[in-house]
């Protein structure tokens, strides 16, 4: 009787236990191939929902300001072909290190859970050509 009990509440203990969150680079691999899918829905809906997407001067704040910004963004063949070079993480902080042709960048994700609270884009291209 004793083992019957033990097992249900081993059972029900674990249909309790709330799913595992994601690590920051279990999300920015779901970014990376969200981008690569033109998914801009799949991208805004790892935000949480006040979440912050920053592109140098560029701010989308709220889940329908990113899926906008994204949604331009992964319209671009090339943007869609950007290459993660290296993932690593400190803590609830995520880095994306990346490139595509001769731009490159890091990208900086802070996250909660399973959310992405904001992502920072800092990025360095090639000077443009001089004018002849």
């Amino acid at each position: 009787m004793n083992l019957k009990l033990a097992s249900l509440a081993m059972l029900a203990a674990l249909v309790a236990t709330p799913a595992l969150a994601f690590t920051p680079e279990e999300l920015i691999q779901r970014h990376l191939d969200f981008m690569a899918k033109g998914d801009a829905n799949g991208i805004a809906n790892d935000f949480a929902p006040d979440g912050a997407a920053v592109f140098g001067a560029t701010a989308a704040v709220g889940r329908d300001a990113i899926r906008a910004q994204f949604a331009k963004m992964v319209s671009s063949p090339a943007t869609r072909a950007i290459k993660g070079d290296k993932v690593w993480s400190e803590k609830n902080v995520g880095f994306l290190q990346w490139s595509a042709g001769p731009v490159h960048g890091v990208d900086v994700f802070v996250t909660q859970g399973d959310k992405i609270l904001s992502q920072s884009a800092f990025v360095a291209a090639p000077p443009p050509a001089a004018a002849k």
